[in-house]
């Protein structure tokens, strides 16, 4: 009886995730008209795919996933090896107020992204880096270290100390144990942390619209506003915001079906200590 509850609260949840993204893919196959009708169908009729290639043409697809692969990869390396080196501090060094400053780091987490986006903004308008690439790179950047070394911490904890003082005794320096030692044990945590952090770039919407303008420089979630319009301008193109949501999905899901693994194993990883 218990199994069966397990398996029916699991096959609920499954239909609420899993729901939205086939109603997305449904619609990116309908046409407008048959979206609009009342009750909706959940089946397309006829399948459509001429809005696939009129999405990539007229919206500029490749440009803009170029800029989200860049934008979201690059922030994600740059706080993993960051938070990975920051946090290899808080596991290994001895400092006064290594305690606070970790908590602080860590807590950073909570503070909403509306908080720090007016402060952003206007210091990158004073110093230039307003709708440009490296600005919103270092802005995803800062945002991601916290998550990095709040992951990485525990990796590292999970590490016998030996290994440093062996290091240390062949001759070793800090960024010597770190790099040659400590991070290739712990390469699970930083392949999950690169990949949650990735995640979160290429989703993220707020700062994007906020400290970006020129469109050649826009990322994919943000260019969901600018969907073009289809052949009857009065009408809202469900259609075609239903197929750029999938063009958006559509790189990461190859992806995370190659890497789930790899994923669950660095989740897992220094889990249970024996």
């Amino acid at each position: 009886m218990l199994r069966l509850v397990q398996y029916t609260l699991l096959l609920v949840t499954l239909v609420l995730l899993l729901f939205p993204i086939y109603y997305m893919l449904a619609t990116s196959v309908m046409t407008l008209d048959e979206f609009l009708r009342v009750p909706p169908r959940l089946v397309p009729g006829n399948l459509n795919f001429d809005n696939y290639p009129f999405m990539v043409r007229r919206w500029n697809y490749l440009p803009g996933l170029f800029n989200t692969i860049m934008i979201a990869g690059l922030s994600a390396l740059g706080a993993t090896l960051l938070g990975g080196m920051a946090a290899y501090s808080f596991s290994r060094a001895t400092f006064a107020g290594k305690a606070l400053m970790y908590s602080l780091l860590v807590a950073s987490i909570a503070v909403p992204a509306m908080v720090t986006l007016g402060p952003i903004f206007i210091t990158y308008f004073e110093i230039g880096l307003l709708d440009t690439r490296h600005g919103i790179i270092l802005v995803y950047l800062a945002g991601g270290l916290p998550l990095a070394v709040l992951v990485l911490f525990t990796y590292y904890n999970s590490i016998p100390r030996e290994l440093d003082d062996a290091a240390a005794i062949d001759g070793c320096g800090w960024f010597g144990t770190l790099f040659r030692v400590i991070l290739p044990i712990a390469l699970p945590g930083a392949f999950v942390t690169f990949l949650l952090l990735l995640i979160a770039g290429w989703n993220e919407f707020l700062f994007a619209f906020v400290l970006t303008v020129r469109p050649e420089i826009r990322v994919l979630t943000l260019r969901l506003l600018e969907v073009p319009s289809g052949t009857n301008i009065m009408q809202v193109p469900y259609d075609l915001y239903a197929v750029g949501g999938v063009l958006v999905l559509l790189p990461l899901v190859p992806l995370l079906f190659r890497v789930q693994r790899q994923l669950v194993t660095g989740i897992t990883f220094g889990a249970v200590k024996e």
